[in-house]
């Protein structure tokens, strides 16, 4: 399967979810869904073959939003492995909740618990919305968040 059949065939199967689908050539798809519809669009990209995750990644857009996205990939399919599927939605900045994707992806377990730690997203569903990388007394604006500042004894950063 080459890129633009690999491209069309996610249009086909995502299309009904108001999926934007767009992709960089030789083998990345970027797929953008609402948060309402992300459980489902994971669903069916599992059943095509994307049987796992690569990453889980959050970007910051400063009092805007925040974008979750999903690398997913495949294991069990060689012609599907070449390929990296970009899966994100956007997140209200005052809100950022969304549904979990752990009974899709077993591999996101501690990848979302990170993004809760470091970004301060929170999963729905999620087991162990907890700290993961963080003490557990750590307060304070999430460390990964653009407005973090590192506080220097006597320097203002």
């Amino acid at each position: 399967m080459n890129f633009e059949e690999l491209k069309a065939k996610i249009e086909s199967e995502l299309g009904d979810l108001g999926a934007e689908v767009s992709g960089r050539e030789p083998n990345v798809i970027d797929i953008k869904v609402d948060k309402e519809k992300i459980v489902e669009a994971a669903k069916r990209l599992k059943s095509m073959g994307f049987d796992h995750v690569k990453a889980v990644t959050a970007v910051d857009f400063p009092k805007e939003r925040f974008e979750v996205i999903y690398h997913a990939s495949s294991y069990s399919d060689l012609e599907l492995a070449y390929f990296i599927v970009n899966l994100r939605t956007s997140l209200p900045y005052d809100d950022p909740k969304m549904p979990t994707l752990l009974e899709v992806w077993p591999s996101v377990l501690y990848q979302e618990q990170e993004e809760y730690d470091l970004m301060g997203i929170f999963f729905e569903g999620h087991p162990r919305m907890e700290r993961l990388l963080l003490p557990e007394t750590y307060e304070g604006i999430p460390p990964l968040r653009k407005e973090f500042k590192v506080k220097t004894e006597g320097i203002n950063v």
